[in-house]
């Protein structure tokens, strides 16, 4: 080594942020339980939507969690889980997204039972039943 060269240390490094530990965004406990009963409560070739989640989830609870939008983000990626395992199925213009599609779902979607193999589209009225 010579002279001139120096040796680096290596910077300190701080953590970023406000120090606060980050928000858990598992989804909530119940929310698959109930996006799952109330698929099968519609049937299959019908599908629910995700709204309809978030109010039955939030009805009872006071305060901050009483807002069916403040579980939205839950109830959808409740949903994607339960999708990627073939417990539900979620629609988007009536046919059901899979795989890589699942991870850049934006957008209008609904909520339903797996058709069977070969079945036609979506068989729902705007009846919200």
């Amino acid at each position: 080594m010579t002279k001139t060269q120096k040796i680096k240390k290596p910077k300190k490094t701080e953590p970023r942020g406000t120090g606060l530990e980050p928000k858990d965004r598992t989804p909530k406990l119940g929310i698959e339980d109930l996006i799952v009963a109330l698929s099968t409560e519609r049937g299959v070739g019908r599908s629910i939507s995700p709204m309809q989640v978030a109010k039955t989830f939030a009805e009872g609870r006071k305060g901050e969690g009483a807002q069916p939008s403040h579980w939205a983000r839950d109830v959808r990626s409740a949903a994607i889980g339960l999708a990627r395992v073939g417990k539900i199925s979620v629609f988007r213009k009536g046919k059901a997204v899979e795989g890589d599609d699942l991870k850049s779902l934006k957008g209008v979607y609904r909520l339903g039972l797996p058709r069977p193999e070969g079945a036609a589209d979506m068989d729902d009225d705007a009846d919200e039943g």
